[in-house]
């Protein structure tokens, strides 16, 4: 399936958004299903006014698009669609309590949220702490976070700031309640992908790097 996106600015009468290129790209188009089980971080090409990417929505149901640009000399902006996707659902996946730690291939991250206004993420290859030196860059960071809300689909996109070695997001929440988290990073050439699910019982003071919608 190709998805098409033609960016719009709906007070100038529908003309066309020029978009500013951030963290090496224009567009970075989340895709995820309803129940949040599903993640997806996808990058649409420009051709001629729209743009476009191929991509296979893995199951049938309700999928959340986030549309996440920087239009030209404007305030960074996400558009949220959805769509209904034929084909076979799959039972929905809830969220009751904190998932703060996942391991991949031997690689483990862990995540620290004694203050959740700056999270810290621990990595380690077996018991050998990963500095963040040794990761790589990805889309122009070295790292790319996002937050979902469960109940309000809040978005967040948080780009981790390096403290001592360690990665330390610093978010944004405007909302109470579990919140789905995904970590990108490169490591040895290899993107990784991780799922966690976050508390957050209170809010904590405004964090100063993360945009939301």
């Amino acid at each position: 399936m190709t998805l098409l996106l033609t960016p719009v600015n709906q007070e100038a009468s529908g003309v066309p958004l020029v978009l500013e290129e951030v963290h090496t790209k224009d567009i970075h188009l989340i895709i995820v299903s309803e129940d949040l089980s599903f993640f997806a971080h996808e990058h649409p090409e420009k051709a001629g006014k729209e743009y476009s990417v191929d991509f296979i929505f893995p199951f049938g149901g309700k999928f959340l698009l986030y549309c996440d640009v920087k239009p030209l000399n404007t305030a960074p902006a996400v558009i949220r669609k959805s769509v209904d996707v034929a084909g076979d659902s799959r039972d929905v996946q809830r969220y009751q309590q904190d998932v703060l730690s996942k391991t991949v291939d031997n690689i483990s991250v862990q995540l620290d949220v004694q203050d959740l206004n700056a999270i810290r993420v621990t990595m380690k290859q077996g018991e050998a702490a990963i500095p963040v030196s040794l990761l790589g860059d990805f889309l122009g960071a070295k790292a790319h976070v996002v937050m979902i809300n469960v109940d309000t689909k809040e978005y967040l996109h948080v780009h981790p700031m390096v403290h001592e070695e360690v990665l330390v997001l610093h978010s944004a929440f405007t909302a109470t309640g579990l919140y789905r988290v995904w970590i990108q990073f490169l490591l040895n050439g290899l993107l990784y992908t991780l799922d966690y699910v976050v508390q957050v019982a209170e809010l904590p003071g405004q964090g100063l790097h993360g945009h939301h919608h």
